[in-house]
């Protein structure tokens, strides 16, 4: 589940964690913050881990009036022409929203994002990694 305000960029393989595959984005991501007034923060490995795993508590930038507190995504389909991602966004561990967002694999392109970019962003880091561990 990441951070609903983490804006990943770039794999960050050289982030260690026991098990990439696992993590709510398919792997480790850098990126920013897109919390408000902290867009331009620069983040450590350390915050990083806290924005790959989502439910930051701890993390001095997550406004106190939030959507939700993590995002969280499945492949809910994988057909030659269709990838459905069923996404999910919680607030204190109870799902808040839900739906699928869909990839047209002949076109290359979502034909159902989601309407916030943070959250659109995250499913095609969500899916590059998915297609990565499919097609090495």
């Amino acid at each position: 589940m990441a951070c609903p305000f983490f804006m990943p960029t770039e794999r960050a393989d050289d982030i260690a964690f026991p098990h990439p595959a696992r993590l709510p984005l398919g792997s480790s991501w850098r990126g920013g913050c897109t919390a408000p007034g902290h867009q331009q923060a620069t983040l450590s490995s350390t915050e990083l881990e806290s924005c790959n795993l989502g439910y930051a508590k701890s993390c001095s930038r997550l406004p106190q009036d939030r959507a939700c507190d993590a995002v969280r995504f499945c492949v809910a389909t994988d057909s030659a022409l269709i990838i459905s991602l069923q996404f999910v966004l919680e607030t204190a561990y109870l799902p808040t929203e839900h739906g699928f967002l869909e990839y047209s694999q002949s076109l290359k392109t979502w034909t159902a994002p989601h309407s916030d970019h943070r959250v659109q962003r995250m499913a095609e880091c969500f899916l590059q990694s998915y297609f990565d561990r499919k097609c090495p």
